[in-house]
């Protein structure tokens, strides 16, 4: 192969990544905007300003385009969230906290959806609706419990004797609370009587806060 056909290969696969970027990025803010059922694929395929066909060969159908959409944002948190936990448990000989590790959890959510990205922005918004819709559960679980479960068990890890029960009852109702707050402080502006809409950095700590506590609270681990 000489030089120049290579070229051509090369220019053809990335052309055909940032097609692939298009579509997936299309079908994330209408997903978000107007929710699953009421998207098209002829809609996402003019949103993205390609061709119907295009939309199948890059993303498949509408299922498996939703699938992509929730794995590859699901990635990036997954190893931040990670990262986070190791590094609390990395540093002895201190005991990390109930908060140190919900921060941990909290905060690359509030990161990203902070970043100025709308697509990070879509992204939240979409998934404030999964969570109140128990029919998506079966398809994002694999995505989104692993590392959930890595949390829970870092707090039983420090609380041996919690009961599991109350604590993923908690847990859920936690980051519940943590989706519909990202996805939207309109409500807490207006409460608050602030003019103009809070920023998700000024609502962290309150957040990790109240996540924090309400576990705490439902499990009776007194404060350390």
């Amino acid at each position: 192969m000489t030089q120049k056909e290579a070229a051509k290969i090369d220019g053809r696969i990335v052309r055909g990544e940032a097609t692939r970027e298009k579509v997936l990025d299309a079908a994330e803010r209408l997903f978000a905007d107007v929710g699953f059922d009421g998207v098209s694929i002829r809609q996402i395929a003019q949103e993205a300003g390609v061709t119907l066909g295009m939309v199948g060969f890059h993303g498949g159908s509408k299922a498996e385009l939703f699938d992509t959409i929730v794995e590859r944002r699901v990635s990036v948190l997954s190893e931040e969230r990670r990262k986070a936990l190791a590094q609390l448990f990395a540093a002895p000989p201190d005991v990390p906290t109930l908060r140190d590790i919900m921060a941990s959890y909290v905060h690359p959510y509030v990161g990203m959806a902070s970043s100025g990205d709308p697509q990070w922005q879509a992204y939240t918004r979409l998934i404030a609706h999964l969570v109140s819709d128990e029919r998506w559960y079966p398809r994002v679980k694999d995505h989104y419990d692993p590392v959930a479960r890595e949390y829970l068990e870092a707090i039983v890890r420090i609380y041996p004797g919690i009961d599991r029960t109350r604590l993923a009852s908690a847990f859920v109702m936690a980051v519940s609370s943590m989706l519909s707050i990202v996805a939207s402080t309109v409500r807490i502006s207006s409460l608050s009587d602030q003019r103009d809409r809070m920023a998700l950095s000024e609502l962290e700590n309150v957040l990790i806060d109240f996540c924090s506590g309400g576990i705490a609270s439902a499990c009776h681990i007194v404060p350390q």
